[in-house]
């Protein structure tokens, strides 16, 4: 089996820089994989057009030999430096004009299949391996601020396989240590070879009297379009084709991605370093493989990539709006099993709380998109390229200074949310509100907590205090025994009303599981309590988990779906608070603001507790990142079972040395204060035995 790697402080630029523009940031912040340029399709698109700036192909040069050279002359470089390097490659996006011989459809294509640099042609028509319409005409969109019509390879297509294939292996030829992928989330077209794989996949779902009632025969070698029912069809079924053909769509992504990379590239290069370029926007249950089984997800890859979308890069703290990424850090710690993962979420100015966030969430810190300030930018923008270097290689270094209490670590964590992977499986749009709500409230109130999903719960109930179910609806008996042995245990479970009403299938229990702890809350509280030997139950039977689409105010200016601060949320504070009673107390205590947030680890090689804080203060009309410290901070914090604490430590990027801190013991407790948080430190625990 392929082990995953640790990776903790990366850094990306999107076209190709010169040894000059990197090996200084490598070697000063210890940075250990480079992710760097275009090497598919895009880049071999454009790299040739006179009339575009070099810059749409990903790459600094015009011409495709010219870039591979300089290419095979940086890379060694940024490997002596101490880094792997890893390229980018487009699977899917083609730029061009097949009508005018514009762009991968002119001289191009031919010129691309010479020894010397991607070998023997698997065909002579490009025409033949882009997607396709009904009728069998390419299928093409123009992009507004892109050049040319973009046009899509088909993930079906074998002989589209074999291109990237060839494009692999020229990335390996000129020192690539591994590739993201890019643009992997197209769908299916109507060629031939889309059609004949939903032919062979639907009878694999559907029985033969489904596939009747959707394509008037159950012989699909009679169905000229396998993606459309007939009109007839009822809507219920209808909607359960455009289901599974998405699912098959995923299953299809993840097939064609091991074929080119997995199988392929490995083959060339064992140990090749890989990762897929993905977006979760908002943190919903919809991305490029959110339709894959656990089995697949990922699988194979060597760090989790996920782009967040817009309006990341900045707060409206004002408004109850921090951009942060406590949620989604949570889900892929537990869905990428503890792998590397980077957020990648646009933010040009708050860099260190983007490397913050990575530190204190088992991350990697740090990637951006459009390179460094440039020095032109200084005389319009006030930024310039110390701006962006001081921040991020100091806290890159700090990263790696104290590499033993980040990694190998453990969460330490009270409470494990649950995430409904069953109904995001499903493209259930609306399964996660309800997470998305506690779980901010668990953040705003300063809760340790995992997130783990619905199917790991039979592996991970036991490693909480605490459980909260968050509307899931998919629950097996098994584990609603499960459940009800943890409670009476000693256990705490928090759920709400929809939680087990069907089982891991979807299909209605007969009597929703759970069903003797669904009692009604007195007046004015929002959960009912239920003992059960020696745990208890909280039910919340509804609650407001929609958040409200907000014009952020100053320099975001756009809507986006945020829920109420917490001063101004009667449900939240009377949610928090009788959390608190059921509980019997946090394992942390502060008297720091929402706008702060914490996660807990417990490092492997070292005796210590570790608390990570992240002050999201700043101001917010800055060009550059300027963080509003606060402090002193109180806290309180459980000791974990066994130990005393030796001393505490306070550290930070900025600071010339650990501070030491007075703290007083007792109770299985601990209290100190931090004197000050600029964006983000940790306040270590070392500890010894009892």
């Amino acid at each position: 089996m392929h082990e995953p790697r640790r990776i903790s402080r990366i850094i990306e630029h999107w076209t190709l820089p010169t040894a000059d523009q990197v090996l200084d940031h490598v070697r000063r912040a210890q940075i250990q994989l480079v992710q760097v340029g275009n090497f598919g399709s895009d880049f071999y698109s454009l790299a040739e057009a006179a009339d575009l700036p070099p810059s749409w192909a990903g790459m600094p040069l015009r011409g495709i030999r010219a870039n591979l050279d300089l290419a095979a002359e940086v890379i060694p470089q940024i490997r002596e430096a101490g880094a792997s390097v890893v390229g980018q490659l487009s699977t899917t996006m083609i730029f061009g004009n097949h009508e005018e011989n514009l762009g991968l459809f002119g001289a191009t294509w031919s010129q691309l299949w010479a020894d010397d640099l991607l070998g023997a042609a698997p065909t002579a028509d490009l025409a033949a391996l882009v997607q396709r319409h009904p009728d069998g005409s390419l299928k093409w969109r123009t992009i507004e601020g892109r050049p040319y019509r973009t046009y899509r390879g088909c993930m079906c297509n074998p002989q589209w396989l074999e291109v990237l294939q060839a494009m692999v292996r020229k990335g390996i030829e000129v020192g690539l240590d591994g590739f993201n992928a890019t643009h992997h989330y197209e769908s299916f077209c109507h060629c031939q070879y889309c059609c004949a794989y939903a032919r062979g996949y639907l009878p694999t779902r559907f029985a033969a009297d489904a596939l009747q009632r959707l394509f008037g025969t159950a012989d699909l070698t009679q169905v000229n379009d396998p993606f459309s029912a007939h009109a007839d069809c009822p809507e219920d079924l209808r909607a359960r084709l455009e289901l599974v053909l998405a699912q098959a769509a995923a299953l299809r992504r993840k097939e064609s991605f091991d074929a080119v990379f997995t199988q392929y590239g490995r083959a060339l290069k064992p140990g090749l370093l890989l990762a897929q370029w993905n977006h979760k926007y908002d943190f919903r249950p919809h991305d490029e493989r959110s339709l894959l089984p656990g089995e697949s997800w990922a699988r194979g890859e060597d760090y989790i990539w996920y782009s967040q979308g817009p309006h990341k890069w900045g707060s409206s703290i004002a408004q109850g709006y921090l951009a942060d990424m406590g949620l989604p850090a949570r889900f892929m710690y537990a869905a990428g099993g503890g792998r590397p993962f980077v957020i990648n979420k646009y933010d040009y100015r708050r860099w260190r709380v983007w490397a913050g966030e990575a530190a204190a969430h088992h991350g990697t810190a740090l990637a951006f998109h459009a390179g460094p300030p440039r020095l032109e930018q200084e005389e319009n923008g006030n930024v310039a390229p110390e701006d962006y270097y001081g921040p991020v290689i100091r806290y890159q270094r700090f990263m790696a200074a104290h590499e033993a209490l980040l990694h190998p670590a453990v969460p330490w964590s009270q409470i494990g949310l649950v995430y409904p992977r069953r109904a995001e499986l499903q493209a259930e749009m609306g399964c996660l509100d309800a997470l998305k709500r506690l779980g901010q409230l668990l953040e705003d109130g300063h809760w340790l907590f995992d997130i783990i999903l619905d199917e790991q719960l039979l592996a991970r109930a036991d490693d909480y205090e605490v459980l909260i179910l968050p509307e899931i609806e998919r629950l097996s008996s098994e584990e609603a025994e499960k459940l009800e042995a943890f409670v009476r245990r000693g256990g705490r479970v928090v759920f709400t009303g929809g939680s087990g009403r069907l089982d891991a299938d979807g299909a209605p229990h007969a009597q929703p599981l759970l069903q003797a702890w669904r009692t009604a809350a007195p007046t004015g509280a929002v959960g009912a309590l239920a003992t059960v030997e020696a745990g208890q139950t909280l039910y919340l039977a509804s609650g407001p988990w929609q958040p409200e689409r907000v014009e952020l105010q100053g320099t975001i200016n756009a809507p986006m779906p945020i829920y109420p601060m917490l001063a101004e949320d009667g449900f939240g504070q009377r949610f928090l608070a009788e959390l608190e009673q059921f509980v019997g107390g946090s394992w942390l205590v502060t008297d720091a603001p929402w706008y702060v947030r914490v996660r807990a680890w417990r490092p492997q090689t070292v005796a210590a507790l570790v608390v990570h804080w992240i002050n999201y203060l700043q101001d917010e009309e800055a060009a550059i990142e300027i963080p509003i410290p606060i402090g002193p901070v109180q806290v309180t914090c459980r000791i974990p079972d066994g130990v005393v604490v030796d001393r505490i430590e306070w550290q930070y990027p900025e600071m010339r040395e650990p501070v030491a801190l007075d703290y007083e013991s007792g109770g299985g407790q601990v209290r100190f204060a931090i004197p000050r948080l600029i964006a983000y430190g940790m306040s270590v625990l070392h500890l010894r035995d009892a």
